[in-house]
């Protein structure tokens, strides 16, 4: 005769299938945890080469308005020397940051050296 163990469980079959079912729940809290770890990371990431790709645009600006008067013709450079030349034909001093005429300098209080 043929014994049959198709029917037949374990006495501690309860406790296998909660062995089971904490296995599979770890597994999947694990699998979110490290989606939602990966996802963190991917955007903070993301954040930094943003941050660092439009710090790369504001000095690319700033090296490439020297260059602009390369760009120019002489004639366009000589027009705009002379704007500024007519502009403001007294001299001038830089005084904090701004330049004042010579006249005004002049006029101002000033120390005396014996």
């Amino acid at each position: 005769m043929k014994k049959s163990t198709a029917g037949y469980l374990p006495p501690h079959s309860s406790e296998l299938n909660r062995n089971i079912d904490a296995v599979q729940h770890f597994v999947m809290n694990t699998l979110q945890d490290t989606k939602r770890e990966i996802g963190e990371s991917l955007h903070y990431f993301k954040d930094g080469i943003a941050g660092r790709f439009n710090k790369t645009g504001a000095y690319l600006n700033s090296l490439v308005l020297p260059v602009n008067n390369f760009i120019k013709d002489v004639q366009q450079m000589e027009q705009e020397f002379e704007l500024e030349r007519t502009k403001n034909s007294e001299f001038c001093i830089c005084l904090d940051g701004r330049m004042v005429p010579a006249s005004e300098v002049l006029k101002m209080d000033m120390e005396e050296n014996y």
